[in-house]
């Protein structure tokens, strides 16, 4: 039996994924590892593809063209590996210069630098705000469990960013109502004890789960 399980269900009047942890000894891998088939499942209703039914990969309505992709600490330094960059060169190159003024490690976007003829070419190392976004309705208590484990990680890399100098550590003005909202979300989970797994950890396999664990779950 796998340590985590989907399923689907009812909440509100509608037809949701959610998740079951069988394992309370399940990592952050393990949910992935279930997640992912959900990126192609064409079966599946996600709310912007074509027909409303469409795998994830090379999708044409492609989200990715304009996301505001923020990487959690263990994309960060895989996508630096990825391109044989160091951090301080990924930053220079890969980030919006913009945002990183304001001191967010924002991709390069409209489009994301990374999307070519609509595919991901980062793909094994994207994101986790990329990994966990299907455009499909989501549990309460699961998309709550994913959005506490992604904002920990991007918690964890903006820390991180501001350590390593790669973003400033008390940026001016000049911010959106996004932005200001970002700054919230960031500090509120800056103080979430996950954190320091994903300052530690090189994989997403070294992130327990149970500590984001809502009680239903």
């Amino acid at each position: 039996m796998s340590k985590v399980e989907l399923y689907q269900g009812i909440e509100n009047g509608k037809d949701k994924i959610g998740v079951k942890i069988s394992d309370f000894s399940a990592t952050l891998d393990d949910l992935l590892a279930a997640w992912q088939p959900l990126c192609d499942d064409e079966k599946l209703h996600k709310m912007f593809a074509s027909d409303y039914h469409c795998a994830c990969r090379g999708c044409q309505v492609n989200c990715c063209h304009t996301a505001y992709v923020v990487p959690d600490l263990i994309a960060f330094r895989h996508m630096c590996a990825h391109l044989n960059l160091k951090e301080s060169e990924f930053a220079l190159n890969c980030l919006d210069q913009q945002k990183r003024s304001l001191g967010f490690l924002r991709l390069s976007p409209n489009p994301c630098l990374f999307l070519k003829d609509s595919l991901c070419t980062v793909y094994p190392g994207r994101a986790l705000l990329c990994r966990f976004y299907i455009c499909s309705d989501i549990m309460g208590d699961t998309e709550q469990l994913i959005y506490s484990i992604t904002w920990t990680g991007i918690a964890a890399a903006q820390a991180y960013a501001r350590e390593k100098n790669l973003i400033p550590p008390h940026p001016g003005g000049g911010f959106t109502s996004l932005d200001l909202m970002l700054v919230k979300t960031i500090e509120e989970f800056s103080r979430h004890p996950g954190v320091e797994y994903f300052r530690h950890a090189r994989e997403y396999a070294e992130i327990p789960l149970k500590p984001f664990l809502p009680e239903r779950l």
